[in-house]
């Protein structure tokens, strides 16, 4: 079954960073790669190899890695892919946090930095995936301004609708 697909077609509106707790939001240093694997490995419950899913992607860039880090831990992840699909689109890529950190808000923060990223790189649209069991991650991208794509496939139309009447909302805006 293909992933469903969302974009964001105006950057304007993206958060400030606003974390707390002692966390910090940064990017991810070279020594962290296998931080990170572990926990996309344990985010996604599958294994993660850091070159092949990030560094090998088309428009990897070092400085696109987001994270958000507990000290020497790392609590979530994000990254922007800049125009890996030739279409104009900025490309939010592996969205992970610690289960650890649920509630906090996390992937929503992490998620704003790659879009502020992909906006200061000069894209005014940006695009993503996800699973339709992802709830929290697919309400969090309907929060950053994020809106369905129905024309992926057939199936798009039934199983956004399945998911809007989860979040109780109204499918009336998507492309």
């Amino acid at each position: 079954m293909a992933q469903l697909r969302m974009v964001k077609l105006n950057m304007r509106d993206i958060p400030e960073a606003n974390i707390f707790d002692g966390l910090e939001l940064r990017i991810l240093r070279a020594d962290e790669k296998n931080k990170w694997e572990k926990l996309c490995d344990e985010a996604f419950d599958s294994k993660h190899d850091f070159k092949s899913i990030i560094e090998d992607k088309k428009g990897y860039t070092a400085d696109g890695i987001f994270v958000i880090t507990d000290k020497d831990k790392l609590a979530a992840t994000g990254t922007a892919l800049l125009d890996c699909n030739d279409n104009g689109f900025g490309y939010v890529h592996m969205i992970a946090a610690d289960t650890n950190y649920s509630g906090k808000k996390l992937g929503y923060e992490v998620t704003a930095a790659v879009l502020r990223r992909l906006r200061d790189s000069g894209f005014d649209k940006a695009e993503l995936t996800t699973d339709d069991f992802r709830l929290p991650a697919v309400k969090t991208y309907l929060n950053l301004g994020f809106i369905p794509d129905l024309s992926v496939d057939g199936t798009m139309r039934g199983r956004w609708e399945s998911l809007y009447k989860i979040f109780n909302l109204e499918l009336n805006e998507y492309i």
